[in-house]
C-alpha cells in the first residue's frame, strides 16, 4: 500500500506546474487523505477524507468510531457547505495567493544579496533563505519583538537560516508585515555580516 497525504490537494499556485494527480488513481494499492483545513482554511472543523478500497475505508471507519466516534453535526453541516461552494473558495485562495506571491517575489528580488527562495508549486508557506550571520530562531524573536512580524525560524523544521513565511493571508497586512520586516533583515545584515563558511 502507498499512502497519499494529500493535504494540498486543491493549492497548486498561479502560474505553477499542478501537483501529481492523487495517489489512489494510480491503482487499488493507493491511498489518498485529504483534510479541509488547509485547501479551505477550516482546520478547526477537524473533517477530512479517504479514497482506498472499501476494505481499507471500513476498517478506517471503525477505527474512527473507537477513537472519535463521530465530529459534530455542525462541523458536518459546515463541511458539506464548504464543499458545496469550493469553486469560490478555490478561486478566492488562488486570487490570495497570486497577488501576495507577485508582491513577495518583488521584495525578494529588491534584497537579492539579502534573501532569496525556491518558490513552492503549491500551498500556502514557503522557506524564505536568509544571507545573515544569525540563527533563526534568534531572527525570529527578533522581527517578533521589533517589527510585530511572525515568522516561523527554520531551524524548527531542520533548516537553519531560512523563515517559513505563509502567503494566505490578506494582501495588505502581507505588505505591511514585509514592509516591517526589511528594515530589521537590513540592520541586522550590516551588524552581523553574510552567512560565514
Amino acid at each position: 500500500m502507498v499512502m497519499g497525504d494529500e493535504a494540498y490537494r486543491w493549492l497548486t499556485l498561479p502560474g505553477r506546474q499542478p501537483f501529481a494527480g492523487p495517489i489512489r488513481d494510480v491503482g487499488s494499492r493507493g491511498i489518498s487523505i485529504g483534510t479541509l483545513s488547509k485547501p479551505f482554511g477550516l482546520p478547526g472543523l477537524r473533517i477530512g477524507w479517504i479514497a482506498a478500497t472499501s476494505d481499507i475505508v471500513q476498517q478506517c471507519w471503525s477505527m474512527r468510531d473507537y477513537v472519535s466516534l463521530s465530529p459534530g453535526k455542525l462541523n458536518d453541516y459546515l463541511a458539506t457547505i464548504a464543499l458545496h461552494s469550493r469553486q469560490k473558495v478555490f478561486q478566492r485562495t488562488q486570487e490570495i495567493a497570486g497577488k501576495n506571491l507577485e508582491t513577495l517575489e518583488a521584495w525578494i528580488h529588491q534584497r537579492e544579496d539579502l534573501v532569496n527562495w525556491v518558490a513552492p508549486r503549491g500551498g500556502p508557506l514557503g522557506l524564505l533563505h536568509y544571507n545573515i550571520d544569525l540563527p533563526s530562531f534568534d531572527l525570529a524573536d527578533r522581527l517578533a519583538g521589533e517589527s510585530s512580524v511572525m515568522l516561523a525560524p527554520g531551524a524548527a523544521f531542520g533548516y537553519e537560516n531560512f523563515l517559513r513565511i505563509g502567503i494566505g493571508g490578506d494582501p495588505d497586512v502581507f505588505r505591511q508585515g514585509l514592509a516591517r520586516t526589511a528594515p530589521v533583515l537590513e540592520q541586522l545584515y550590516s551588524e552581523r555580516g553574510p552567512i560565514r563558511g
